[in-house]
């Protein structure tokens, strides 16, 4: 499949197939479906790579105004992670699930296109309003810093950059709900246009307001200046590319009527409570993981820091696998095809795991030689050495359960992965880290193993759930949700 057919053609033959699940999985299909999914994936995987590159540009600026500067901003980057950023990609998972399965019924000629952009509309007005009370609490970051015990001169400079952040969250919003939009009906490569264009740009607005003669002031608020004016850049870039490139002609514009109809927020709502629950609980733990290894040494934050930007960046490879099943099942599913989506399911199960296996073994065979491109720190690398061989492991775990919540929003069901979640990182993961590294005397090591042995809990349940999941009933599920929102 070639690059402009992604962009232009349907994800699914435009026929309707039979509504019960009843043939067998055949290898043939599963290979099949995997070569058609690579060229949907591998652009999300690509954009999502570039999107770090924004706040790694960001430290690396930073890191040459001073190390309060750089403190501050990672300061600043957790607690607005935590409190702002998580909840909107986890808000917005809703129209992964709404939007897909509405374009499949298009697909398959029975539904309303103009409802893929209600559906937007109707997420981003959740958003907007979510927006409030947390730009609310963003510009009063200072007390809560404080009151956490943060070191004051960091804490007053991370609330400065904050509040320079403030402005980025309706860029932001608008970036993420429309990425996805696009995404639902297959249009992967917007988002790799659009920051392939930024990234470099914001490189250089790093550059300009950080380090050069016209920077602005001399505590390195430039460096979030920059960062919001790329979301904005970003934000435009991509209304632009569906105005005049691909999926506008699925956008209604802002029918009030039916963006405030109570039962079709409603269900939105349930939707993106549940993605924020499936997105939050894992994004926070690992907050928890860095505080715990600021607690133990810095010598351990320094490494935690290293292992987790390398998890990361190989993290995007299976996060462009789980969107690309996830538009394809709903897809299907909206299309009344749960055979269909059966067979995306499990092909993309299986690509997951040979990209598991493949990545392991690739941090296995370089572990000696990653952590001296980070630091030059002989303690920081040798215990990078350490958890890289449990990190690999642990990856395993991760990219098969990456998928597999993939494969959740698309079949309309993120509750199931976020109560997984939930139970898997805050009363096994997290709890048993804690123990492991503070009484068992086993450090950031011990953090490590708890969170590992959670996420293999959380992948094995997962796997058994899709496993004896009902293709036929998600089908008609997704038929019947979308009769309720006529």
């Amino acid at each position: 499949m070639n690059s402009a057919s992604t962009e232009t053609t349907p994800l699914l033959p435009r026929t309707r197939c039979p509504t019960r699940c009843t043939e067998q999985l055949k290898v043939a299909d599963l290979v099949c479906e995997a070569r058609q999914m690579g060229p949907l994936a591998w652009p999300v995987s690509i954009g999502y790579l570039m999107q770090m590159s924004l706040g790694i540009a960001s430290v690396v600026a930073l890191g040459r105004v001073g190390t309060t500067s750089l403190a501050a901003m990672a300061l600043a980057t957790l607690f607005a992670n935590v409190t702002g950023y998580s909840l909107v990609v986890g808000m917005a998972a809703a129209i992964d699930t709404l939007c897909s399965q509405t374009h499949g019924e298009c697909t398959a000629g029975t539904g309303d296109k103009k409802e893929i952009g209600r559906h937007l509309n109707r997420v981003m007005f959740l958003l907007f309003v979510l927006a409030v009370p947390v730009s609310v609490l963003w510009w009063f970051t200072e007390p809560l810093l404080l009151f956490a015990g943060q070191d004051p001169a960091i804490a007053r400079l991370s609330a400065l950059y904050i509040r320079y952040m403030i402005p980025s969250l309706i860029p932001f919003i608008i970036a993420e709900s429309v990425k996805r939009f696009l995404m639902a009906q297959g249009i992967m490569t917007a988002q790799m246009y659009v920051i392939g264009f930024v990234a470099p740009l914001n490189a250089f607005l790093q550059y300009l307001l950080v380090l050069s003669p016209y920077k602005i002031g001399q505590d390195g608020v430039g460096a979030p200046i920059a960062l919001t004016l790329s979301h904005v850049l970003i934000a435009l870039l991509l209304c632009l590319y569906t105005r005049f490139a691909h999926g506008g002609d699925a956008y209604a514009g802002w029918e009030w009527n039916h963006v405030l109809c109570a039962r079709k927020l409603t269900c939105a709502v349930k939707l993106g409570f549940s993605g924020v629950l499936m997105t939050c609980t894992e994004w926070w733990a690992w907050e928890v993981v860095v505080l715990a290894a600021g607690i133990i040494s810095p010598t351990s934050l320094a490494a935690q820091t290293i292992i987790l930007n390398i998890t990361v960046i190989t993290y995007t490879i299976p996060l462009g696998f789980s969107i690309a099943c996830s538009t394809r099942i709903g897809n299907a599913l909206g299309a009344s095809d749960p055979q269909k989506a059966k067979v995306i399911a499990w092909a993309a199960m299986c690509t997951g795991a040979v990209l598991a296996l493949l990545n392991s073994s690739f941090l296995m065979l370089i572990r000696n030689h990653l952590a001296w491109f980070f630091s030059d720190d002989t303690e920081v690398v040798d215990l990078v050495q350490q958890i890289i061989p449990l990190a690999a492991t642990y990856q395993t775990a991760d990219m098969v359960g990456c998928i597999a919540g993939g494969i959740l929003r698309g079949a309309g069901r993120p509750e199931i992965g976020a109560c997984l979640n939930l139970f898997g990182y805050y009363v096994l993961g997290i709890p048993v880290g804690l123990l492991l590294c503070f009484m068992g005397g086993m450090q950031l090591y011990g953090m490590w193993v708890g969170l590992t042995i959670a996420l293999f809990v959380v992948a094995g349940v997962e796997l058994y759930i899709i496993w004896v999941l009902d293709w036929s009933k998600e089908a008609k599920e997704a038929h019947e949700r979308s009769l309720h929102l006529e």
